[in-house]
C-alpha cells in the first residue's frame, strides 16, 4: 500500500510541474532576448519557407520581431501601436493590436497569472514538453529545461510554422531608445 501511495505521489509531482511550467518560466521575467528560426511547412511536411531573425521583449506591451532573411521586416509594438516595417519596400503600416489575441506575441505581452486560460501540457517529443492553447488556431509552446525552445502554430491555411529559439536571454537590459520606431524619410507610412 505505501508502495502505491509513492507512486501516485510521484505520478502527481511530475503532472503539478508539467501544468506549472509554462506559468513559472512566463511568470519569471521582465525582459527576453533571443534568436530563432521560422520554418513554414505545407500539410504534406513540405518546407514552404525559412526565415530567421532576433526578438526583444520588455514588459509592459514592449516587442521587437526582426526578420534578417530572406527579407529584412520588423514587427515592433510600443506604445500601444503595432507597426510592420518593411525595409526592402521602404514602408511602415500600423496594425490593429487587437488582432494579438490570435498571436504568439500576446502570450508574451501577458503574464500567466494575469488570463482566464493557460494552455495545457499536451505531450512530449525529442525531449521537448509542450503546452497548448484552445484557439481556433492551435498554438503550441515547447520547452526544453524549463526554458522556451520553441513555439508550433497551425494555422488556417492548413500550413504549420515552426520558430525554434537559441541564444535565449532572460532579463536582458535594453538600451532606452529600442523599442522606438526609427524610420528613413524616404519610408511610406500607412496609418
Amino acid at each position: 500500500m505505501v508502495k502505491w501511495l509513492s507512486v501516485l505521489a510521484v505520478c502527481y509531482s511530475s503532472l503539478s510541474t508539467a501544468s506549472n511550467e509554462f506559468s513559472a518560466f512566463f511568470n519569471s521575467f521582465e525582459s527576453l532576448s533571443a534568436n530563432f528560426s521560422q520554418q513554414t511547412y505545407s500539410n504534406t511536411g513540405a518546407v514552404l519557407a525559412n526565415t530567421s531573425g532576433s526578438l526583444k521583449f520588455k514588459r509592459p506591451a514592449q516587442f521587437i520581431w526582426q526578420t534578417d532573411l530572406p527579407f529584412e521586416q520588423t514587427l515592433l509594438l510600443t506604445d500601444n501601436e503595432l507597426w510592420l516595417v518593411d525595409y526592402e519596400l521602404e514602408q511602415a503600416s500600423m496594425r490593429s493590436t487587437e488582432a494579438l489575441k490570435n498571436t504568439p506575441l500576446y502570450w508574451l505581452i501577458n503574464r500567466p497569472d494575469q488570463l482566464d486560460t493557460l494552455p495545457s501540457f499536451t505531450d512530449s517529443q525529442q525531449g521537448v514538453r509542450w503546452y497548448s492553447t484552445q484557439q481556433d488556431d492551435t498554438l503550441s509552446f515547447g520547452f526544453v529545461d524549463k526554458k522556451l525552445a520553441a513555439i508550433k502554430l497551425n494555422n488556417r491555411l492548413d500550413q504549420q510554422i515552426l520558430v525554434s529559439f537559441s541564444k535565449l536571454k532572460i532579463n536582458p537590459s535594453f538600451k532606452q531608445n529600442t523599442f522606438k520606431l526609427t524610420l528613413g524619410a524616404d519610408f511610406d507610412v500607412i496609418r
